[in-house]
């Protein structure tokens, strides 16, 4: 279930108090084209004062602000179209597929790709990486059903519905990851059709983590044979990768996974939505050739070659030594934050190897403020890179004033039964492992 929150009001973001909005709809009024650029660029300078304004408050939604990605300026003004295929060439000379190049040989690296076997593309986001191994689980078996876990994101559903394919969803534990024995359940009555399973690396509420070997010996057990797993790693699927080989959870293509996708504006923090998306190449969508383009197209054609770009800059050129401190920091920041809950008795729990706090769903003034998404009875934090424990600090403040001041209404107007998320199970941690 996903609760989606009102939008709050925009704020006066100049020193006139004149609102956004009617700033932006007048910076074209003038016939003056000098004071048109004039008013534009005060709307960017009003916008740019806003977003900078939001970043204290938002806990809520998985958005690295750390990195600073200001090297790659000189080629912000540029045109960079990654037309088809990064391993083709390209008639259209302004392309960045050199850097793509770079940039999926490092993901398949991460993710454990087969060396020799391994193919991919830099995506638009996390819909398009589920979009792409959807398609190509029903290219190989088109008579597949999809699996996936009622935790999965909301994207798996929708592009289920625009692929026209048959979906199960399957119901997740307690710690938000897909039920093996629910799965059991759901494939027997279809152990004639193949399979196809959605897993989520990093669920959107808990940050749970499909266990992909788990999956296959499901399958191989019901005598399922025919299976394709995309591993959807859109949340998770970095920080999992950048751990110690003996504790890493299984997720990855080494562990089953046919293709898999991570998505770069998250941890990353790329100032664009964006992904990557890994495949073994004996088993990827083949192209399609275009002559006046000089390459094969992919499902977008036309894609940015500003994405590479900030993948390779965040991933070679800051390094992967970088990423594990940030993991380990936004980890330790998390950690702080169960513990700060507890102490101010608003309980709280994360998984042993997650950023994400989930926490008993307070009133929606609070979340709002915090923008801390909320679905049923529960709510979280994300203690991304750059998440300080000043703000942690400041919103445990605000969840100790709001039960000093009226203890009925600590949390929203659930019932009372609802407002106590689903307690922590023995094999996540409340606090330090």
């Amino acid at each position: 279930m996903t609760t989606t929150l009102p939008a709050p009001a925009l704020e006066d973001s100049n020193d006139a108090g004149q609102p956004l909005a009617d700033l932006i709809h007048q910076a074209g009024g003038s016939t003056d084209s000098d004071e048109r650029i004039r008013r534009a660029e005060d709307v960017v300078n009003a916008f740019a004062a806003e977003l900078d304004g939001h970043r204290a408050n938002n806990l809520g939604f998985p958005a690295a602000f750390d990195i600073d990605y200001s090297g790659l300026s000189a080629l912000a003004p540029r045109l960079l179209n990654n037309l088809g295929d990064p391993f083709s060439g390209s008639a259209f000379p302004a392309h960045s597929k050199l850097f793509e190049r770079r940039v999926v040989e490092l993901c398949a690296d991460l993710f454990r790709a087969p060396p020799g076997d391994r193919w991919g593309f830099v995506t638009s986001g996390g819909y398009a990486g589920i979009e792409y191994g959807l398609l190509n689980g029903q290219r190989i078996y088109p008579k597949g059903i999809v699996y996936y876990s009622d935790a999965a994101h909301a994207s798996v559903p929708a592009v289920l519905d625009q692929l026209g394919m048959t979906g199960v969803a399957v119901a997740a534990d307690q710690r938000g990851a897909l039920d093996p024995r629910d799965l059991a359940a759901a494939v027997h009555g279809y152990r004639d059709r193949p399979a196809i399973v959605v897993a989520t690396v990093g669920t959107t509420m808990t940050e749970a983590v499909d266990d992909i070997p788990g999956i296959r010996t499901v399958l191989r057990e019901a005598r399922i044979y025919r299976a394709y797993i995309h591993a959807d790693a859109a949340l998770s699927g970095f920080t999992l990768a950048l751990l110690p080989p003996d504790a890493r959870p299984g997720f990855d293509m080494a562990d089953g996974a046919d293709s898999i996708s991570a998505s770069g504006h998250k941890f990353l923090g790329t100032p664009m939505p964006c992904g990557v998306l890994i495949v073994r190449a004996s088993a990827r969508i083949p192209g399609h050739w275009v002559d006046y383009l000089d390459t094969s197209v992919t499902l977008a054609n036309s894609r940015s070659g500003h994405a590479p770009l900030h993948l390779w800059w965040a991933l070679d050129v800051l390094g992967l030594d970088r990423h594990r401190q940030r993991a380990h920091e936004a980890r330790e920041t998390a950690i702080y934050a169960v513990d700060r809950l507890k102490d101010i008795g608003w309980p709280a729990w994360r998984h042993l190897h997650g950023m994400t706090v989930v926490i008993d769903r307070p009133t929606d003034e609070l979340t709002t403020k915090w923008h801390l998404a909320a679905s049923g009875q529960i709510s979280h934090l994300m203690c991304m890179p750059g998440i300080t424990r000043t703000q942690i600090d400041a919103l445990c403040a605000d969840l100790a004033a709001l039960k000093a001041a009226s203890p009925a209404r600590a949390a929203s107007g659930l019932p009372r039964q609802m407002r106590r998320a689903v307690p922590p199970p023995d094999d996540v941690t409340t606090g330090r492992p």
